[in-house]
């Protein structure tokens, strides 16, 4: 029996709608210093999405390697009968991820703010669960929080359940030091801001602080020892700055173009978060050994939305200048172990898109890793095995038969019993004002509108 040596850890970062339009020639400027050397030394191209781009959709999809219709996750909410409306949550998924098969073959993962992880489930390593409430869907007001975050009072938000608290902690400090940190990412603004910009900008610093926690428990477990067999980390403040800021990175491109005063103000958002998270890739980086593959994903591109708005500020719906219901590709970078060298006589400062090859599809990534880790696929996933970014040197076809499929009898009747309460209207208004969506002069209305409906 011929021994196999373990394989080097991978860290898969997914990055929310990371467009090669934004980064390219940012990687041209010298802005993107830690993604240009892993581009170097590794393998990129244009990773072929899902539609419609619903972040649960795909980033399910992206942990499974299935469909929708097999993973069950369809958006963001569903109608019960009688018609309450409830969040999908982990407890709605059909099938095994990722950290549940690598779980069952003994390896190590850690999962950080993932799509779809709440309840956190038992793993054989951690889980920090990405938390959404229905609060978080009330588009009357425009306080939209799509993307979830921790929040204080939930159970079933960390495993082990041990390590909540703690992680809690982190959540507190982040918040508390919000005010310095976006200073730090984006700089002061030169000018004061207007309604829509005010309200454009508290519409994401809910994702900031989220991409904060999730960087500083990575970073906290990276220091803990040696890394797990796989990490993977969510981070989704890109795209939300993109979503709202595009007609301030290319105005001259809009009917109604943002003033001078806004264009310096918030004209390079985009791209300095688009910094900010190569900033967090170069700290990993340099926690770890120099064998660790690194992925880095999106499930998205992005392009500008919305060209003739007048972008009213009291008309929510009309706040968005970039979108990705049509989306271009997104994005796949990869170095390590076994990876290929993409270019190996262009530069990547001279790189324009029509250089960039196709990759893969968000199918394909768990695929791929099972077979880095000699983990057999299951015949059921709809992704590939992303051959085209081996070296000669690993034996695609020497890697354990496919099976039938890993979704055993007893996790599918388990999986439905998982479930915990969802956050009551408590943990959601505390939420909401911890992010400084409503203060508590509007908790109080909240709760005398309430009480007086119900009498």
């Amino acid at each position: 029996m011929i021994m196999r040596s373990p394989e080097p850890p991978i860290i898969l970062l997914g990055v929310d709608g990371l467009e090669w339009d934004v980064l390219l020639p940012m990687i041209k400027r010298g802005r993107l210093p830690n993604i240009t050397r892993l581009m170097e030394r590794g393998y990129y191209g244009e990773l072929d999405t899902l539609h419609p781009t619903l972040s649960p959709v795909i980033w399910t999809s992206v942990a499974t390697g299935k469909v929708q219709k097999k993973h069950g996750i369809r958006g963001f909410s569903r109608r019960l009968p009688g018609g309450k409306i409830t969040l999908f949550n982990n407890s709605n998924r059909k099938v095994k991820a990722i950290w549940n098969i690598l779980s069952d073959y003994g390896k190590k993962v850690y999962t950080i703010g993932w799509w779809m992880t709440y309840p956190a489930e038992e793993i054989n390593g951690i889980m920090i669960a990405q938390t959404n409430t229905t609060e978080q869907l009330n588009t009357r007001t425009g306080k939209h929080v799509w993307k979830g975050t921790l929040l204080n009072g939930v159970k079933g938000q960390v495993y082990p359940p041990g390590r909540q608290n703690e992680v809690l902690t982190i959540a507190k400090e982040v918040e508390s030091e919000l005010p310095n940190l976006t200073n730090q990412i984006f700089g002061e603004f030169e000018y004061p801001l207007s309604l829509l910009d005010r309200r454009l900008w508290n519409n994401c610093l809910w994702s900031f602080r989220a991409d904060t926690i999730y960087h500083r428990i990575s970073l906290g477990l990276a220091q803990e020892g040696p890394p797990p067999d796989l990490m993977m980390i969510y981070f989704g403040g890109t795209d939300v700055v993109s979503h709202r800021f595009w007609r301030y990175m290319q105005p001259d491109i809009y009917r109604h173009k943002p003033t001078q005063e806004q264009i310096a103000n918030l004209g390079t958002v985009i791209e300095d978060y688009y910094a900010y998270i190569d900033m967090i890739l170069g700290q990993l980086v340099k926690h770890y050994a120099s064998d660790v593959t690194i992925i880095i994903i999106s499930d998205h591109g992005f392009y500008p939305f919305n060209l003739n708005g007048r972008f009213d500020p009291d008309n929510p719906s009309k706040f968005s200048s970039g979108s990705h219901s049509d989306a271009p590709p997104g994005i796949l970078i990869a170095a390590g172990s076994h990876i290929l060298k993409s270019h190996k006589n262009q530069t990547i400062q001279s790189l324009n898109r029509e250089d960039l090859e196709r990759a893969g599809n968000v199918l394909d990534i768990t695929p791929t890793i099972l077979t880095m880790m000699h983990i057999p696929i299951g015949k059921d996933m709809d992704g590939t095995v992303m051959r085209n970014m081996f070296g000669d040197d690993f034996f695609i076809e020497s890697q354990p038969a496919a099976i039938a499929t890993h979704d055993t009898a007893e996790y599918l009747a388990n999986q439905f019993e998982k479930a915990l309460s969802p956050p009551g209207e408590k943990e959601r208004l505390e939420q909401l004002r911890s992010l400084g969506y409503i203060d508590d002069a509007k908790k109080k209305n909240i709760a005398k509108s309430k009480k007086g409906k119900n009498n």
